[in-house]
């Protein structure tokens, strides 16, 4: 029995030890955000972007202490605050960790620990209203391509073409994805490779364009563009109806509607015939070897 008081006394220790960084690090990332932005509003902008530097820079001491020393080789050793900004504009609410590799996260590895990822994950459950929430599961959320949106390309939409088919050493878990990342959607194809892996507490998030280009697949064209055409008459209905704000709603909806209908069905075709291809093994060995890479415990 005093043996398991002890050792219950020392994991109760442990854990509180564990949390301190975070909530440390959390308290002062949302201090830093509240008093920023509110001096931005009240019209000292160019203050608070000043000042928002200094506070990324202390912000990111933190993370690095969290996070760790990482080496991956092919990327730069000098990690940076994966936050692109504290104010909320473009780029605000990216995924809390440290960014090894582009600044355009092309190609990058973002590092960061299981309880940030949660805490990130619990912030953004409603971050675009309307559109679904995010996963709360940490592996359910690093399969789903909104999460990579939000966490590191605010700037584009990344896009999944086809899933890759990887392993994680050990106990750990891994999901990876052939995808692009874009403004508008239709015709296109995957341009990169996008994974994580979960595994010691900690999370690795990925990115590295593919090494060989990526060919169109003509069937799979062929079906956007009948859809497009579908749409096509859709928004000529709707421009020419110029009042009625209520039909005119019904239609624009309904036109939008039919072009995310053809980018899902352009490319669930695309995800089914790609694996045909004679690229495709080699992708999934790109993404296998990146993941090989990285330093997981």
């Amino acid at each position: 029995m005093k043996a398991f008081a002890v050792a219950l006394l020392l994991w109760t220790v442990g854990t509180a030890q564990a949390a301190a960084p975070l909530d440390g690090y959390l308290a002062a990332r949302d201090r830093y955000i509240a008093a920023l932005n509110r001096e931005g509003e009240a019209g000292g902008a160019d203050s608070a972007s000043r000042k928002e530097e200094d506070a990324r820079r202390e912000l990111e001491g933190m993370l690095k202490v969290m996070v760790g020393p990482v080496t991956v080789r092919g990327f730069s050793a000098d990690g940076r605050i994966n936050l692109q900004t504290l104010l909320k504009e473009l780029g605000f609410g990216m995924l809390d960790g440290i960014a090894y590799g582009e600044a355009d996260n092309q190609r990058v590895v973002v590092v960061t620990t299981e309880g940030l990822l949660r805490s990130w994950l619990k912030q953004h459950r409603d971050w675009w209203p309307g559109l679904g929430r995010m996963p709360q599961d940490p592996r359910s959320a690093l399969g789903e391509e909104d999460f990579y949106t939000q966490a590191i390309s605010t700037e584009a939409a990344v896009a999944r073409f086809a899933d890759l088919p990887v392993k994680a050493p050990g106990a750990g878990f891994a999901v990876a994805m052939l995808a692009t990342a874009r403004q508008d959607i239709g015709l296109g194809v995957p341009d990169r490779i996008v994974l994580s892996v979960l595994q010691g507490g900690r999370v690795f998030v990925a990115v590295e364009p593919v090494a060989a280009p990526i060919a169109p697949i003509p069937t799979c064209d062929a079906v956007w563009k009948q859809h497009e055409e579908a749409a096509r008459r859709a928004w000529k209905v709707f421009s020419a109806l110029k009042q009625d704000e209520t039909t005119r709603e019904t239609l624009f909806k309904k036109a939008a509607g039919l072009e995310a209908k053809g980018d899902r069905a352009y490319r669930r075709c695309f995800a089914q015939r790609f694996v045909k291809e004679s690229g495709f093994q080699a992708v999934v060995q790109q993404a296998q070897a990146l993941i090989d890479r990285l330093p997981l415990p």
